[in-house]
């Protein structure tokens, strides 16, 4: 029995161009589509990267300017150093032991300062650990790479601002402090293209009641 030829012939050349373009078309679909989830996934990586570096910096700024004023008969800010981008405060961390030095603020961590370095050519910004009972670069500390501002609000007991630059003297009043630590989130692709995300501020706060001699406040 003879086979029909028709039966064995393979795809015409029309079908095979069909076929490649219908390839083609959805390969792209499918590659812009994962295009699009990598820069979300990068943008979600960046943000989340920032965010925790702001927060773990909050934290810990929020924690140790707390302890300013404690074993002190005052609050412990320092003025000249105490202003809306930098705060030096001081703290008798161990003015309840017996130990040698007890009755003074020379220890490690009970004199400290917080600043902003800003690196212009390279367009890092450093928020700056000084423990100023350290010598030299010892007691220097990195603290966030990744921030792009930091502020100080200052307030009294009855929750009014208070100037701590135009009069130094005001130091003494302040009750409780406002940080500010503020980082921007990198655009993700260029404007107009599938997947664009502009760039987007944003800003964490704190507010600490500052320790005093008494330790009513906590």
């Amino acid at each position: 029995m003879i086979k029909s030829q028709n039966s064995q012939r393979g795809f015409s050349m029309i079908e095979l161009l069909i076929a490649m373009t219908v390839t083609i078309v959805i390969a792209g679909i499918a590659s812009t589509l994962v295009a699009q989830s990598l820069r979300m996934r990068t943008r979600e990586d960046a943000r989340s990267d920032a965010i925790a570096d702001a927060q773990r910096a909050l934290n810990i700024v929020s924690r140790e300017i707390a302890n300013s004023g404690f074993g002190l008969p005052d609050n412990g800010l320092v003025t000249g150093d105490t202003g809306p981008t930098s705060i030096r405060f001081r703290a008798n961390l161990n003015a309840y032991t017996t130990e040698a030095g007890a009755t003074l603020v020379s220890d490690p961590d009970e004199d400290i300062k917080y600043s902003m370095y800003h690196d212009d050519a390279a367009d890092r910004h450093y928020l700056v650990r000084y423990d100023v009972t350290r010598p030299d670069r010892e007691g220097i500390t990195v603290l966030a790479n990744r921030l792009d501002t930091f502020s100080l609000t200052y307030y009294d007991m009855d929750g009014n601002t208070v100037d701590v630059v135009a009069n130094t003297s005001n130091v003494s009043l302040v009750w409780k402090v406002m940080v500010e630590v503020g980082v921007t989130l990198p655009a993700i692709g260029a404007p107009g293209s599938p997947g664009y995300q502009p760039m987007r501020p944003l800003t964490l706060r704190s507010e600490v009641v500052l320790r005093n001699a008494s330790q009513i406040t906590y």
